[in-house]
């Protein structure tokens, strides 16, 4: 049961209420219908009840009823507008099935759905079509037993299970992502505003978004590199608001950075060679090969210690390191540097003479590592 339009609770004319458990229509005085609703019993195992705020203008937020999934047999919607929205033709709700998007319904104040054992209350996406202001949804769901699930494999909780990186999807080019399912066709689980996205971290195969609507999502998806995959796409988008995933080509990010070498140490006239090969023709970078190679001299540049350390390697030999999909990316020469002596195995700094070989372990949001060193004979 929906309502739409005229307000329940408009005591200037004729109207609806509540009484003794049965919907009365008022008029004046006079009671001049009833519709008896006191008798009614609804078996439940579960009940939830919670309060759900529509910002203006917020589209197709996920209702799973608080839970319970798919399985509600029954759930009551109660919308409180702003009172401040004085016109009585803004204050409604959009309303779909999760799974048929192209049907629009709508609601006023009261929505009462329920379902059965073997007919239960899809979930639904819920939107406000007020710009300016909020609606407050005070929500009641039940469920008959005591099983519960969302789709039947995706999702569990705020969690998305079983997802591969294209399962992420441009809903509205520079307002929305979509969280698909793997159906065919696959349907909508989640849509994420990118203005509500507060943090996003990747733990394994998990990626754990801190979404200021809904609380914290969980997507698990079936491998690392998906995962890995999924976190660069997200973050590009964040980054790159207008772009549209589709039209990536290709969606999947492959491509290593590039690190951005001098032509000369230090970045001086004076300065030997940084060669590839033992050509002298540069700039080089890492596109051109993984083998480099350059002298540097321990009175110019081991300072007041006589030792040069990771920080100072990337000040005398790295331009730059720039990844195609996220930019440039910034180094941090205790992690990204690796110093190994010819004869002594790794070493924190170089503080003598001799050969020693810089490796790096530099990558992109998609887990895309440098292949590089670079041979440097200390003088």
């Amino acid at each position: 049961m929906s309502s739409c339009g005229q307000s329940v609770f408009d005591n200037t004319q004729p109207y609806l209420k509540i009484n003794g458990g049965d919907f009365i229509a008022v008029n004046g005085p006079n009671t001049v219908e009833r519709l008896i609703t006191n008798d009614l019993k609804i078996s439940y195992e579960q009940i939830l009840k919670s309060r759900v705020i529509l910002k203006p203008g917020q589209i197709n937020y996920l209702l799973n009823h608080l839970g319970l999934g798919d399985n509600a047999n029954f759930l009551c919607i109660r919308a409180t507008y702003n009172s401040k929205s004085f016109i009585e033709e803004d204050n409604y709700v959009q309303w779909s099935f999760y799974d048929d998007l192209t049907r629009v319904y709508y609601m006023n104040q009261l929505m009462v759905l329920t379902g059965n054992s073997t007919n239960r209350i899809k979930q639904l996406f819920l939107t406000n079509p007020n710009l300016d202001y909020p609606v407050i949804l005070d929500v009641m769901v039940a469920v008959i037993d005591d099983d519960y699930s969302f789709f039947p494999d995706n999702q569990g909780g705020t969690t998305f299970v079983n997802l591969y990186y294209t399962n992420i999807a441009t809903f509205v080019v520079g307002k929305s992502i979509v969280i698909n399912n793997n159906g065919v066709p696959a349907l909508p689980l989640i849509y994420i505003q990118l203005s509500n996205i507060n943090t996003i971290h990747i733990s394994g195969k998990i990626l754990i978004i801190n979404d200021s609507s809904l609380s914290k999502i969980y997507l698990d998806f079936v491998t690392d590199f998906d995962a890995s995959q999924a976190y660069s796409l997200i973050n590009y988008v964040l980054e790159n608001p207008t772009v549209n995933i589709s039209d990536l080509s290709p969606v999947v990010d492959l491509v290593p950075p590039i690190v951005y070498f001098w032509n000369q140490v230090g970045n001086t006239q004076s300065g030997p060679y940084i060669s590839y090969n033992g050509l002298t023709a540069g700039p080089y970078n890492t596109n051109y090969g993984i083998t480099f190679s350059t002298s540097i001299s321990l009175d110019e540049y081991g300072g007041t210690y006589g030792f040069i350390d990771k920080n100072k390697l990337v000040d005398i030999l790295i331009d730059d390191v720039v990844d195609g999909r996220d930019g440039i990316i910034g180094l941090i020469p205790s992690h990204n540097l690796i110093i190994y002596g010819t004869y002594s195995g790794y070493v924190p700094v170089i503080s003598s003479t001799g050969s020693y070989q810089l490796t790096f372990n530099i990558s992109d949001i998609a887990q895309n590592y440098v292949n590089g060193m670079v041979n440097i004979n200390i003088i």
